[in-house]
């Protein structure tokens, strides 16, 4: 089942189809970097993860939470795989199906719209499952992953790069701050609480990986672009959303800086034989 209200706000947020955010995304990333939606990963990052998991041609990859189908696409492209995305979001679906199309891709990689807490899938179906900063925006991460867990053979991969704080119980303000526009919330959890969720889903750790210097440059370079085009989301989205987005970046840079958030990326394996705790 899609979470309708969750999609409207997602869509309103991202605005796949926004001028603004085109130019911005122009001002960040260098030709064929961009994956053609707001995100801190780039090409490199999936190089990394097909090399690291690894991903074969023989693989079929679920790709949860896949925007507009960028980094499925690059996935594909470099493995050789068989992908699938799950979206909520009904442009990012459209998109990423005509990036799929126009790569030639479109017998390998496929998007459906839909809920990644309640996959409309058979168990087993896939080798990997990857999740590139998307859990954030969901609460019941325990029901994702176990999810998650039933869709995936024994033995498959899970992959998820996934951005982790430190935030204490009298950082109401900072949590607020983070919480994109007040559309999407933020469910924030330290890597050490990751790293429980993902054992309690039925996975195996194989790897931990931080990236610091890496993510503070991507935090940057957005919240620079955001600034040099404010006037343009002023426009388009309105003076306050405009402040919302540089306050967001703002915000997350510090928290960087002062060793309180970070991009992890989590490597595992699915144990063969366990019932995962859904928490």
């Amino acid at each position: 089942m899609t979470d309708v209200s969750l999609d409207a706000r997602y869509r309103a947020l991202h605005r796949l189809d926004s001028a603004a955010n085109r130019l911005i995304r122009a001002d960040i990333w260098p030709e064929g970097d961009d994956f053609g939606q707001q995100s801190f990963i780039t090409p490199r990052y999936i190089d990394e993860i097909v090399r690291r998991s690894p991903i074969g041609a023989e693989d079929h990859v679920l790709d949860i939470g896949s925007g507009a189908g960028g980094p499925a696409v690059r996935l594909a492209e470099t493995a050789g795989c068989r992908v699938t995305g799950i979206e909520p979001n009904e442009v990012g679906v459209e998109v990423a199906r005509e990036l799929a199309r126009v790569a030639g891709l479109g017998e390998r990689v496929r998007f459906d719209r839909g809920d990644a807490r309640d996959l409309p899938y058979p168990d087993e179906a896939f080798d990997v499952a990857v999740s590139l900063n998307v859990l954030n925006v969901i609460e019941d991460k325990a029901g994702l992953l176990s999810e998650v867990r039933r869709a995936l053979r024994p033995g498959g991969r899970l992959v998820l790069l996934t951005g982790t704080f430190r935030l204490d119980a009298d950082d109401a303000e900072t949590r607020r701050r983070l919480t994109r526009q007040d559309t999407v919330p933020l469910f924030d959890d330290t890597a050490e609480g990751y790293r429980e969720l993902i054992e309690r889903a039925g996975f195996a750790i194989d790897e931990v990986t931080e990236y610091i210097a890496d993510f503070r440059r991507q935090i940057a370079r957005w919240g620079e672009a955001n600034r040099r085009h404010e006037g343009e989301l002023a426009a388009e989205q309105g003076p306050e959303a405009a402040a919302r987005h540089l306050d967001y970046f703002a915000t997350y840079l510090r928290l960087v800086e002062e060793g309180r958030a970070a991009n992890h990326l989590f490597l595992a394996t699915a144990a063969s034989g366990v019932t995962p705790d859904r928490g």
